[in-house]
Protein backbone atom coordinates (compact mmCIF):
# COMPACT_ATOMS: atom_id res chain seq x y z
CA UNK A 1 0.00 0.00 0.00
CA UNK A 2 2.66 2.41 0.94
CA UNK A 3 4.81 1.18 -1.92
CA UNK A 4 1.82 2.34 -4.18
CA UNK A 5 1.15 5.53 -2.44
CA UNK A 6 4.62 6.38 -3.04
CA UNK A 7 4.39 5.57 -6.93
CA UNK A 8 1.33 7.94 -7.62
CA UNK A 9 2.98 10.95 -5.37
CA UNK A 10 5.48 10.80 -8.10
CA UNK A 11 3.62 10.78 -10.73
CA UNK A 12 1.46 13.82 -9.46
CA UNK A 13 4.74 15.35 -9.18
CA UNK A 14 5.51 14.70 -12.92
CA UNK A 15 2.10 15.87 -13.91
CA UNK A 16 1.78 19.12 -12.07
CA UNK A 17 3.95 20.89 -14.81
CA UNK A 18 1.95 19.59 -17.65
CA UNK A 19 -1.34 20.28 -16.24
CA UNK A 20 -0.02 23.43 -14.28
CA UNK A 21 2.48 25.51 -16.37
CA UNK A 22 2.79 26.50 -19.95
CA UNK A 23 5.22 28.66 -21.66
CA UNK A 24 4.57 32.17 -21.25
CA UNK A 25 6.24 33.05 -24.18
CA UNK A 26 4.40 30.46 -26.51
CA UNK A 27 1.90 32.75 -28.95
CA UNK A 28 -1.40 30.90 -28.75
CA UNK A 29 -2.91 30.83 -32.32
CA UNK A 30 -6.49 29.27 -33.14
CA UNK A 31 -6.52 27.80 -36.73
CA UNK A 32 -8.49 25.87 -38.75
CA UNK A 33 -7.53 23.54 -41.67
CA UNK A 34 -8.40 26.01 -44.31
CA UNK A 35 -6.40 28.60 -42.95
CA UNK A 36 -3.43 26.18 -42.03
CA UNK A 37 -2.97 25.02 -45.71
CA UNK A 38 -3.31 28.82 -46.89
CA UNK A 39 -0.37 29.26 -44.88
CA UNK A 40 2.11 26.48 -45.50
CA UNK A 41 1.12 27.31 -49.11
CA UNK A 42 2.91 30.76 -48.63
CA UNK A 43 5.56 29.08 -46.83
CA UNK A 44 6.48 25.83 -47.73
CA UNK A 45 9.84 25.27 -48.81
CA UNK A 46 8.51 22.05 -51.04
CA UNK A 47 6.61 24.75 -52.97
CA UNK A 48 9.33 27.51 -53.12
CA UNK A 49 11.47 24.39 -54.26
CA UNK A 50 9.08 23.61 -57.17
CA UNK A 51 8.38 27.86 -57.70
CA UNK A 52 12.46 27.73 -58.30
CA UNK A 53 12.17 24.96 -61.26
CA UNK A 54 9.14 27.16 -62.94
CA UNK A 55 11.46 29.81 -62.95
CA UNK A 56 14.12 28.22 -64.54
CA UNK A 57 12.07 26.84 -67.23
CA UNK A 58 10.56 30.12 -67.62
CA UNK A 59 14.10 31.55 -68.51
CA UNK A 60 14.91 28.52 -70.94
CA UNK A 61 12.18 29.34 -73.15
CA UNK A 62 13.66 33.09 -73.13
CA UNK A 63 16.82 31.55 -74.25
CA UNK A 64 15.66 29.15 -76.96
CA UNK A 65 13.56 31.96 -78.49
CA UNK A 66 16.21 34.58 -78.25
CA UNK A 67 18.49 32.10 -80.18
CA UNK A 68 16.54 32.54 -82.81
CA UNK A 69 16.35 36.34 -83.32
CA UNK A 70 19.60 39.15 -84.05
CA UNK A 71 22.94 38.78 -82.41
CA UNK A 72 25.07 41.84 -82.51
CA UNK A 73 28.52 41.79 -81.52
CA UNK A 74 31.53 44.16 -81.52
CA UNK A 75 35.19 43.19 -81.35
CA UNK A 76 38.38 45.01 -81.18
CA UNK A 77 42.03 44.81 -80.57
CA UNK A 78 44.85 47.33 -79.73
CA UNK A 79 48.45 46.16 -81.01
CA UNK A 80 51.94 47.76 -81.29
CA UNK A 81 53.24 46.83 -84.96
CA UNK A 82 56.18 47.34 -87.11
CA UNK A 83 58.01 45.76 -90.44
CA UNK A 84 58.59 46.24 -93.73
CA UNK A 85 55.39 47.39 -94.46
CA UNK A 86 55.11 49.80 -91.40
CA UNK A 87 58.36 52.09 -92.68
CA UNK A 88 59.71 50.33 -89.06
CA UNK A 89 58.47 49.35 -85.45
CA UNK A 90 57.07 51.65 -82.97
CA UNK A 91 53.42 51.94 -84.55
CA UNK A 92 50.16 51.45 -82.86
CA UNK A 93 46.98 49.37 -84.40
CA UNK A 94 43.88 49.55 -83.32
CA UNK A 95 40.97 47.33 -85.29
CA UNK A 96 37.48 46.83 -85.30
CA UNK A 97 34.50 44.43 -86.49
CA UNK A 98 31.26 44.83 -85.67
CA UNK A 99 28.74 41.82 -87.40
CA UNK A 100 25.32 40.91 -87.06
CA UNK A 101 24.36 37.62 -87.52
CA UNK A 102 20.82 36.12 -87.61
CA UNK A 103 19.76 32.72 -88.55
CA UNK A 104 17.26 32.09 -91.49
CA UNK A 105 17.11 27.73 -91.03
CA UNK A 106 18.36 25.64 -88.75
CA UNK A 107 16.85 22.54 -90.28
CA UNK A 108 13.97 22.97 -87.46
CA UNK A 109 16.28 22.57 -84.56
CA UNK A 110 15.27 25.94 -83.29
CA UNK A 111 11.65 25.49 -84.07
CA UNK A 112 11.88 22.08 -82.13
CA UNK A 113 14.22 23.76 -79.39
CA UNK A 114 11.46 26.34 -78.37
CA UNK A 115 8.89 23.94 -78.43
CA UNK A 116 10.94 21.49 -75.96
CA UNK A 117 11.10 24.55 -73.69
CA UNK A 118 7.92 25.79 -73.69
CA UNK A 119 6.97 22.28 -72.66
CA UNK A 120 9.08 22.53 -70.36
CA UNK A 121 7.51 24.99 -68.80
CA UNK A 122 3.92 23.39 -69.10
CA UNK A 123 5.55 20.71 -66.93
CA UNK A 124 6.88 22.88 -64.46
CA UNK A 125 3.61 24.50 -64.01
CA UNK A 126 1.78 21.15 -63.29
CA UNK A 127 4.58 20.18 -61.01
CA UNK A 128 4.38 23.25 -58.97
CA UNK A 129 0.52 22.41 -58.89
CA UNK A 130 0.80 18.81 -57.76
CA UNK A 131 3.25 20.03 -54.92
CA UNK A 132 0.97 22.37 -53.40
CA UNK A 133 -1.56 19.65 -53.73
CA UNK A 134 0.73 17.04 -52.06
CA UNK A 135 1.47 20.05 -49.50
CA UNK A 136 -2.39 20.60 -48.84
CA UNK A 137 -2.25 16.25 -47.80
CA UNK A 138 0.78 17.04 -45.55
CA UNK A 139 -1.12 19.95 -43.77
CA UNK A 140 -4.45 17.94 -43.37
CA UNK A 141 -2.66 14.96 -42.12
CA UNK A 142 -1.02 16.91 -39.62
CA UNK A 143 -4.42 18.56 -38.91
CA UNK A 144 -6.19 15.64 -38.07
CA UNK A 145 -3.35 14.02 -35.53
CA UNK A 146 -3.81 17.18 -33.50
CA UNK A 147 -7.45 16.18 -33.51
CA UNK A 148 -7.03 13.06 -32.63
CA UNK A 149 -4.72 13.28 -29.79
CA UNK A 150 -6.53 16.22 -28.35
CA UNK A 151 -9.86 13.63 -28.24
CA UNK A 152 -7.60 10.83 -26.89
CA UNK A 153 -6.25 13.26 -24.00
CA UNK A 154 -10.41 13.64 -23.13
CA UNK A 155 -10.57 10.19 -23.29
CA UNK A 156 -8.33 9.60 -20.61
CA UNK A 157 -9.31 12.35 -18.38
CA UNK A 158 -12.66 10.89 -18.23
CA UNK A 159 -11.19 7.78 -17.79
CA UNK A 160 -9.51 8.99 -14.67
CA UNK A 161 -12.47 10.95 -13.40
CA UNK A 162 -13.90 7.77 -13.72
CA UNK A 163 -11.13 5.85 -11.79
CA UNK A 164 -11.21 8.46 -8.89
CA UNK A 165 -14.58 8.62 -8.30
CA UNK A 166 -14.38 4.48 -7.95
CA UNK A 167 -11.93 4.27 -6.08
CA UNK A 168 -13.57 6.89 -3.59
CA UNK A 169 -16.62 4.37 -3.53
CA UNK A 170 -14.26 1.42 -3.20
CA UNK A 171 -12.37 3.39 0.05
CA UNK A 172 -16.60 3.67 1.20
CA UNK A 173 -17.13 0.55 0.81
CA UNK A 174 -14.18 -1.29 2.49
CA UNK A 175 -14.51 1.13 5.91
CA UNK A 176 -18.27 -0.22 5.89
CA UNK A 177 -16.55 -3.44 5.71
CA UNK A 178 -19.12 -4.62 2.98
CA UNK A 179 -15.54 -5.54 0.11
CA UNK A 180 -11.90 -6.22 0.78
CA UNK A 181 -8.95 -4.17 1.27
CA UNK A 182 -7.60 -5.22 -2.09
CA UNK A 183 -10.17 -3.76 -3.41
CA UNK A 184 -8.35 -0.33 -2.90
CA UNK A 185 -4.57 -1.58 -3.98
CA UNK A 186 -6.31 -2.86 -7.56
CA UNK A 187 -7.78 0.20 -7.94
CA UNK A 188 -5.24 2.47 -7.30
CA UNK A 189 -2.87 0.64 -9.70
CA UNK A 190 -6.18 1.41 -12.57
CA UNK A 191 -5.46 4.99 -11.71
CA UNK A 192 -1.98 5.08 -12.25
CA UNK A 193 -2.00 3.89 -15.23
CA UNK A 194 -4.78 5.65 -16.61
CA UNK A 195 -2.34 9.09 -14.98
CA UNK A 196 0.61 7.52 -16.98
CA UNK A 197 -1.54 6.73 -20.15
CA UNK A 198 -2.52 10.76 -19.99
CA UNK A 199 0.69 11.26 -19.80
CA UNK A 200 1.63 9.95 -22.73
CA UNK A 201 -1.70 11.65 -24.79
CA UNK A 202 -0.48 14.84 -23.79
CA UNK A 203 3.30 14.33 -24.88
CA UNK A 204 1.77 13.06 -28.19
CA UNK A 205 -0.34 16.16 -28.66
CA UNK A 206 2.66 18.02 -28.22
CA UNK A 207 4.59 16.53 -31.00
CA UNK A 208 1.40 16.58 -33.16
CA UNK A 209 1.45 20.44 -32.93
CA UNK A 210 4.85 20.87 -33.08
CA UNK A 211 4.62 19.19 -35.93
CA UNK A 212 1.89 20.78 -37.34
CA UNK A 213 3.72 24.19 -36.74
CA UNK A 214 7.01 22.96 -38.75
CA UNK A 215 4.91 22.35 -41.37
CA UNK A 216 2.98 25.40 -41.70
CA UNK A 217 5.83 27.46 -41.17
CA UNK A 218 5.40 28.79 -37.46
CA UNK A 219 7.71 28.31 -34.71
CA UNK A 220 7.60 24.89 -33.61
CA UNK A 221 6.80 26.57 -29.99
CA UNK A 222 3.82 28.36 -30.74
CA UNK A 223 0.66 27.20 -29.17
CA UNK A 224 -1.96 26.45 -32.10
CA UNK A 225 -5.31 24.93 -31.23
CA UNK A 226 -7.21 23.74 -34.01
CA UNK A 227 -10.39 25.11 -33.72
CA UNK A 228 -12.26 22.14 -35.70
CA UNK A 229 -13.27 18.99 -34.54
CA UNK A 230 -13.12 15.26 -35.72
CA UNK A 231 -16.11 14.14 -37.66
CA UNK A 232 -17.71 11.93 -39.96
CA UNK A 233 -19.14 14.08 -43.91
CA UNK A 234 -20.41 10.83 -45.96
CA UNK A 235 -18.18 11.06 -49.65
CA UNK A 236 -20.75 10.07 -52.41
CA UNK A 237 -18.46 9.24 -54.82
CA UNK A 238 -18.03 5.94 -56.14
CA UNK A 239 -14.28 4.29 -57.42
CA UNK A 240 -15.10 4.64 -61.00
CA UNK A 241 -15.85 8.30 -60.61
CA UNK A 242 -12.67 8.65 -58.57
CA UNK A 243 -10.31 7.05 -61.16
CA UNK A 244 -12.21 8.87 -64.13
CA UNK A 245 -11.87 12.54 -62.35
CA UNK A 246 -7.99 11.43 -61.36
CA UNK A 247 -7.58 10.72 -64.94
CA UNK A 248 -8.38 13.61 -66.09
CA UNK A 249 -6.98 16.14 -63.40
CA UNK A 250 -4.16 15.16 -62.04
CA UNK A 251 -1.45 17.08 -62.69
CA UNK A 252 1.34 14.98 -62.31
CA UNK A 253 -0.17 12.77 -64.70
CA UNK A 254 -0.36 15.17 -67.67
CA UNK A 255 3.74 16.32 -67.11
CA UNK A 256 4.39 12.91 -68.12
CA UNK A 257 2.41 13.58 -71.38
CA UNK A 258 4.54 16.91 -71.40
CA UNK A 259 7.84 15.69 -71.03
CA UNK A 260 7.00 12.53 -74.05
CA UNK A 261 6.42 15.42 -76.17
CA UNK A 262 9.01 17.08 -74.88
CA UNK A 263 11.23 14.20 -75.94
CA UNK A 264 10.02 13.90 -79.10
CA UNK A 265 10.63 17.36 -80.16
CA UNK A 266 14.13 16.74 -78.90
CA UNK A 267 14.36 14.05 -81.39
CA UNK A 268 13.19 16.23 -84.20
CA UNK A 269 15.74 18.93 -83.00
CA UNK A 270 18.96 16.40 -83.11
CA UNK A 271 17.87 15.58 -86.88
CA UNK A 272 18.67 19.04 -87.87
CA UNK A 273 22.36 17.46 -87.63
CA UNK A 274 22.32 16.49 -91.09
CA UNK A 275 20.38 19.35 -92.55
CA UNK A 276 22.00 22.46 -93.79
CA UNK A 277 22.50 25.72 -91.65
CA UNK A 278 21.64 29.07 -93.18
CA UNK A 279 22.40 32.58 -91.48
CA UNK A 280 22.07 36.27 -92.94
CA UNK A 281 25.10 38.21 -91.86
CA UNK A 282 26.96 42.10 -92.28
CA UNK A 283 30.00 43.17 -90.78
CA UNK A 284 32.07 46.43 -90.73
CA UNK A 285 35.39 46.54 -89.95
CA UNK A 286 37.91 49.39 -89.99
CA UNK A 287 41.49 50.44 -88.28
CA UNK A 288 43.75 53.26 -87.91
CA UNK A 289 46.65 54.50 -85.56
CA UNK A 290 43.96 55.87 -82.91
CA UNK A 291 40.90 54.19 -81.32
CA UNK A 292 38.03 54.24 -83.83
CA UNK A 293 39.92 55.61 -86.13
CA UNK A 294 39.64 54.63 -89.95
CA UNK A 295 43.09 55.61 -91.62
CA UNK A 296 43.81 51.87 -92.94
CA UNK A 297 42.41 52.30 -96.38
CA UNK A 298 43.68 48.28 -96.76
CA UNK A 299 41.56 47.27 -93.56
CA UNK A 300 38.40 49.22 -94.11
CA UNK A 301 35.42 47.15 -95.64
CA UNK A 302 32.22 46.39 -95.34
CA UNK A 303 30.13 43.00 -96.46
CA UNK A 304 26.80 41.95 -96.68
CA UNK A 305 25.60 38.26 -97.30
CA UNK A 306 23.80 34.53 -96.59
CA UNK A 307 26.42 32.05 -95.25
CA UNK A 308 25.12 28.35 -95.33
CA UNK A 309 26.75 25.24 -93.68
CA UNK A 310 26.02 21.65 -94.46
CA UNK A 311 27.32 18.90 -92.54
CA UNK A 312 27.42 16.10 -94.93
CA UNK A 313 29.22 13.71 -92.84
CA UNK A 314 29.83 13.78 -89.24
CA UNK A 315 31.15 10.42 -89.29
CA UNK A 316 27.47 9.13 -87.85
CA UNK A 317 27.43 11.85 -84.79
CA UNK A 318 23.92 13.12 -85.73
CA UNK A 319 22.22 9.27 -85.91
CA UNK A 320 23.83 8.83 -82.71
CA UNK A 321 22.11 11.68 -81.10
CA UNK A 322 18.74 10.96 -82.81
CA UNK A 323 18.99 7.05 -81.19
CA UNK A 324 19.82 8.88 -77.46
CA UNK A 325 16.64 11.20 -77.83
CA UNK A 326 14.90 7.95 -79.20
CA UNK A 327 15.56 5.80 -76.55
CA UNK A 328 14.27 8.94 -74.22
CA UNK A 329 10.85 8.74 -76.22
CA UNK A 330 10.47 5.23 -75.12
CA UNK A 331 11.15 5.78 -71.46
CA UNK A 332 8.85 8.80 -71.50
CA UNK A 333 6.22 6.38 -73.14
CA UNK A 334 6.88 3.90 -70.16
CA UNK A 335 7.19 6.62 -67.41
CA UNK A 336 3.31 8.00 -68.66
CA UNK A 337 2.04 4.13 -68.76
CA UNK A 338 3.87 3.56 -65.45
CA UNK A 339 2.37 6.73 -64.04
CA UNK A 340 -1.27 5.89 -65.32
CA UNK A 341 -0.89 2.61 -63.31
CA UNK A 342 0.12 4.49 -60.60
CA UNK A 343 -2.50 7.08 -60.59
CA UNK A 344 -5.26 4.52 -60.67
CA UNK A 345 -3.61 2.29 -57.84
CA UNK A 346 -3.34 5.65 -55.94
CA UNK A 347 -7.02 6.15 -56.08
CA UNK A 348 -8.23 2.89 -55.44
CA UNK A 349 -6.03 2.24 -52.27
CA UNK A 350 -7.45 5.38 -51.10
CA UNK A 351 -10.74 4.66 -51.81
CA UNK A 352 -10.69 1.29 -50.08
CA UNK A 353 -9.40 2.41 -47.15
CA UNK A 354 -12.11 5.10 -46.80
CA UNK A 355 -14.31 2.83 -47.22
CA UNK A 356 -12.92 0.63 -44.59
CA UNK A 357 -12.81 3.78 -42.07
CA UNK A 358 -16.37 4.63 -42.75
CA UNK A 359 -17.52 1.01 -41.71
CA UNK A 360 -15.33 1.00 -38.96
CA UNK A 361 -17.06 4.16 -37.52
CA UNK A 362 -20.33 2.42 -37.53
CA UNK A 363 -18.80 -0.51 -35.93
CA UNK A 364 -16.96 1.29 -33.75
CA UNK A 365 -19.62 3.51 -32.62
CA UNK A 366 -22.04 0.44 -31.62
CA UNK A 367 -18.85 -1.01 -29.61
CA UNK A 368 -18.77 2.25 -27.67
CA UNK A 369 -22.06 2.52 -26.83
CA UNK A 370 -22.41 -1.58 -25.93
CA UNK A 371 -19.28 -0.70 -24.01
CA UNK A 372 -20.91 2.80 -22.24
CA UNK A 373 -23.51 0.56 -21.30
CA UNK A 374 -21.52 -2.69 -19.99
CA UNK A 375 -19.80 -0.32 -17.57
CA UNK A 376 -22.37 1.35 -16.37
CA UNK A 377 -23.85 -1.86 -15.25
CA UNK A 378 -20.89 -3.16 -13.28
CA UNK A 379 -20.76 -0.03 -11.60
CA UNK A 380 -24.62 -0.54 -10.58
CA UNK A 381 -23.89 -4.11 -10.14
CA UNK A 382 -20.52 -3.51 -8.03
CA UNK A 383 -22.74 -0.83 -5.71
CA UNK A 384 -25.23 -3.78 -5.07
CA UNK A 385 -22.75 -6.04 -4.25
CA UNK A 386 -23.29 -8.84 -7.19
CA UNK A 387 -19.85 -7.55 -9.20
CA UNK A 388 -16.07 -7.87 -8.18
CA UNK A 389 -14.25 -4.51 -8.60
CA UNK A 390 -12.07 -6.63 -11.22
CA UNK A 391 -15.05 -6.55 -13.25
CA UNK A 392 -15.59 -2.99 -13.05
CA UNK A 393 -11.82 -2.05 -14.01
CA UNK A 394 -12.29 -4.97 -17.04
CA UNK A 395 -15.54 -3.17 -17.60
CA UNK A 396 -13.71 0.55 -17.24
CA UNK A 397 -10.87 -0.77 -19.88
CA UNK A 398 -13.04 -1.73 -22.12
CA UNK A 399 -15.03 1.62 -22.66
CA UNK A 400 -11.34 3.29 -23.02
CA UNK A 401 -10.68 1.03 -25.53
CA UNK A 402 -13.90 1.72 -27.43
CA UNK A 403 -14.06 5.26 -27.52
CA UNK A 404 -9.78 5.11 -28.63
CA UNK A 405 -10.70 2.66 -31.44
CA UNK A 406 -13.68 5.44 -32.50
CA UNK A 407 -11.49 8.38 -32.31
CA UNK A 408 -9.50 6.24 -34.53
CA UNK A 409 -11.97 5.64 -36.85
CA UNK A 410 -12.99 9.06 -36.94
CA UNK A 411 -8.93 9.78 -37.56
CA UNK A 412 -8.38 7.27 -40.56
CA UNK A 413 -11.45 8.30 -42.69
CA UNK A 414 -10.75 12.12 -42.45
CA UNK A 415 -7.61 11.26 -43.36
CA UNK A 416 -8.24 8.73 -46.34
CA UNK A 417 -10.85 11.37 -47.73
CA UNK A 418 -7.38 13.97 -47.67
CA UNK A 419 -5.38 10.60 -49.57
CA UNK A 420 -8.42 10.33 -51.85
CA UNK A 421 -8.29 13.99 -52.83
CA UNK A 422 -4.55 14.22 -53.20
CA UNK A 423 -5.22 10.70 -55.24
CA UNK A 424 -7.60 12.22 -57.48
CA UNK A 425 -5.98 15.98 -58.40
CA UNK A 426 -8.57 18.11 -56.65
CA UNK A 427 -7.24 21.30 -58.22
CA UNK A 428 -5.77 24.20 -55.48
CA UNK A 429 -4.75 26.97 -58.35
CA UNK A 430 -4.17 25.27 -61.63
CA UNK A 431 -6.90 24.87 -64.21
CA UNK A 432 -5.81 21.73 -65.78
CA UNK A 433 -8.44 21.68 -69.07
CA UNK A 434 -5.85 24.07 -71.29
CA UNK A 435 -2.90 21.78 -70.59
CA UNK A 436 -5.45 18.70 -71.15
CA UNK A 437 -7.04 20.33 -74.11
CA UNK A 438 -3.23 20.59 -75.67
CA UNK A 439 -2.67 17.26 -75.10
CA UNK A 440 -5.98 16.00 -76.99
CA UNK A 441 -4.75 18.44 -80.04
CA UNK A 442 -1.08 17.20 -80.00
CA UNK A 443 -2.77 13.59 -80.24
CA UNK A 444 -5.02 14.63 -82.85
CA UNK A 445 -1.85 15.86 -84.74
CA UNK A 446 -0.52 12.41 -84.42
CA UNK A 447 2.63 14.22 -82.51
Amino acid sequence: MKKMKKINKMILSALIPIFICSPVSAERIDMTLDEGVKLALERSYSIEESAADLDSAYWRLRETRRNTGLNFSWSTSANAVGGKAYNGWGHREFSNQLSATMPIYTGGKSTNDIKSARLGLSGAELILERTKQEVRYAIAADYYNILKCRNQIDVYRESLRNLQAHLDNVKIKVLAGTVAEKDILSSEVSLAHGKQNLVTAINDYNVAVATFNKDVGLPTETETVASESLEYKNYHLDLNECEEYALLYRPDLFQKEYALLQSKAEVESAKAGTRPQVDASASKTFAGDAPFKSNQDNSDSWKVGISANWNIFDNQVTKAQVNQRKAAVRRAEAELNDKINDVKLEVRTAFLNLQAAEENIQTMKEALAQADEDYRIEIVSYEAGVATNLEVMDAEEKLVSAKSDYNSALYNYNTAKASLDKAMGIPIDLDIVPYRTEIEENAEKGE
